[in-house]
């Protein structure tokens, strides 16, 4: 009995590392004929020449060898370069030894697939819905061919890595792992512009419910973060803070503002920042309404929050949208909760529809930099699309089940499998 178990064991690890490997060579041939991974350049060379060289990423000359080393390449060249904090690089140190850039690209792919796929089933292991494996399957296929996963994971972008810890530190909170919900939280600041938002509202929250390990131990991890790159660069975060201060470096993508200017050229501007005033004064008074309604109602403010950064002034790129998945998931979970066979049916259209359309905003065709009025209408639908599910299925969500059969689902019991 022993030595069947074994070769059971053996031979599925035989069979998982013939799977990783046929999907290095696949993302290999990927990297090669793409031309994407401008983001991954970035992070992957500003850490070999921190390395190597002990050259900051925030200097002109790294700036310079950098866009060199596109060009040579065939990448475009970013002008905003590296623009995130130095900790970000955490990412990038354990590939900065493979010298080839599209080895060490197709690897980085990998993990990205891996990070978005588990950060999908995480979001799973959130809610109350438990669906068969072959929607779970549909789900983290459809999260990695939707034009926002496809570009994430070809682009080289961190945001599945962010995905994947906002959903750890949901799930964390979730369930009262409250050390394990701040350490996710820090380290989902390696875009700080993306979840700043989400964070600031999940630390309200904190605060408010009496929480206070999460706040404690976000904290803490950012301070670790901090001085452990302080190790290799001392002065990193005046660097950082004059580059944001500066703006040396801009962000890409969008902001609301500038999605409407496109279309209204004389108002945009203002629009934009009275969109930006709404959307921040609606999640202020949907967390202040819903302070103490349980986790259930938690989850709702978070995917709120995570929804609305693209309107409250941030520059939202397509592949940022992934973060809006725990959205989709908490929305499908509670229509299969009411409506059970329906409700799947609806959730899988929403998010097949959503991964469909996508692509269509971006005319079929995968690039770093899309035009300023496909991006614009991206950053001006989708957000309004998922907000409006979200506020569908809003009453559910933070409203205790009303009828005695449905007690098994309060947001306060862990289903079982």
């Amino acid at each position: 009995m022993k030595r069947s178990g074994f070769w059971v064991y053996v031979i599925g690890l035989v069979v998982l590392i013939g799977c990783l490997g046929l999907l290095l060579v696949v993302n290999l041939r990927l990297s090669q004929i793409s031309r994407l991974g401008s983001d991954f350049l970035w992070g992957w060379q500003s850490a070999r020449l921190l390395l190597q060289q002990g050259l900051s990423p925030y200097t002109p000359n790294a700036v310079q060898q950098i866009n060199q080393t596109a060009t040579d390449l065939g990448l475009e060249v970013n002008d905003g370069g590296f623009n995130a904090p130095l900790y970000a690089l955490i990412l990038y140190f354990p590939l900065a030894i493979v010298k080839d850039f599209a080895l060490a690209h197709a690897i980085s792919m990998i993990l990205s697939e891996l990070s978005l796929g588990w950060a999908i089933y995480l979001g799973l292991r959130i809610t109350t819905w438990r669906p068969k494996a072959w929607v779970t399957s549909l789900l983290i296929v459809v999260g990695l061919i939707g034009y926002p996963g496809a570009l994430a994971i070809l682009g080289g972008s961190g945001v599945p890595a962010v995905l994947l810890m906002v959903t750890l530190a949901l799930w964390a909170v979730r369930t009262r792992h409250d050390e394990l919900a701040g350490v996710a939280l820090g380290l989902a600041t390696i875009r700080p512009h993306i979840v700043g938002v989400f964070i600031g509202v999940l630390v309200l929250w904190a605060i408010l419910n009496r929480r206070g390990l999460i706040v404690l131990w976000f904290f803490i991890t950012l301070a670790l973060l901090g001085l452990f790159f302080a190790l290799f660069l001392p002065s990193w975060p005046l660097q950082y803070l004059g580059m944001i201060i500066n703006r040396q470096r801009p962000l890409l993508g969008q902001t609301i503002g500038e999605a409407l200017g496109v279309f209204f050229p004389g108002v945009g501007a203002r629009l934009g920042q009275a969109v930006s005033v709404f959307a921040g004064v609606l999640l202020l008074i949907e967390l202040i309404l819903n302070r103490r309604s349980g986790v259930r109602a938690f989850l709702w403010i978070g995917a709120l929050s995570l929804t609305l950064t693209a309107w409250i002034g941030v520059r939202f790129q397509p592949q940022d949208m992934v973060l809006f998945f725990p959205a989709l998931i908490l929305a499908g979970s509670l229509w299969v909760e009411r409506w059970r066979h329906l409700g799947l049916g609806v959730a899988l259209m929403v998010v097949i529809g959503l991964s469909i359309g996508s692509w269509g905003l971006m005319s079929w065709r995968l690039t770093e930099r899309p035009s300023v009025q496909n991006l614009a209408m991206l950053v001006l639908l989708v957000p309004l699309i998922v907000g409006g599910l979200l506020y569908w299925v809003r009453w559910w969500a933070i409203h205790p089940p009303s009828v005695w059969l449905e007690l098994i689902q309060r947001e306060d019991i862990e289903p079982e499998d």
